[in-house]
């Protein structure tokens, strides 16, 4: 065993954190390759996909036995956004149920509509 792998035995031993938590994404400045490693099911199953559909811009690097995985992808596929959600007034609150309501109503209308007309036919 090398240095380098005594070394990353030692680290994983010492690791005071769940690293079944850890997301990380890192890349260099102007390079158009990220390394990424994913601990979250929904970002492993996110990258898997992307690389069947896109294998030559995404590559699976590694897939640790917790089921975490490091892989390759494009720094353009990285997108940082905040989404907000809008604060609705009272009035537009009431207003919002009132059409839901009778949007549902008239669903439930054209279900029951469609179901008598097809009990009422006669072969």
């Amino acid at each position: 065993m090398n240095e380098f792998e005594k070394a990353c035995n030692e680290i994983e031993q010492d690791r005071s954190y769940e690293s079944s938590c850890e997301n990380t994404i890192e890349w260099i400045r102007n390079a158009e390759t990220a390394t990424v490693f994913f601990s979250q099911g929904r970002y492993i199953s996110k990258i898997k996909k992307l690389s069947e559909k896109y294998p030559d811009k995404v590559q699976i690097k590694h897939e640790n036995k917790d089921g975490s995985i490091v892989a390759h992808i494009p720094v353009k596929a990285i997108k940082i956004n905040i989404i907000e959600g809008r604060e609705l007034t009272e009035e537009e609150k009431i207003r919002n149920a009132e059409i839901l309501k009778r949007y549902r109503k008239s669903k439930d209308d054209s279900f029951t509509e469609n179901t008598d007309n097809t009990l009422n036919e006669t072969p």
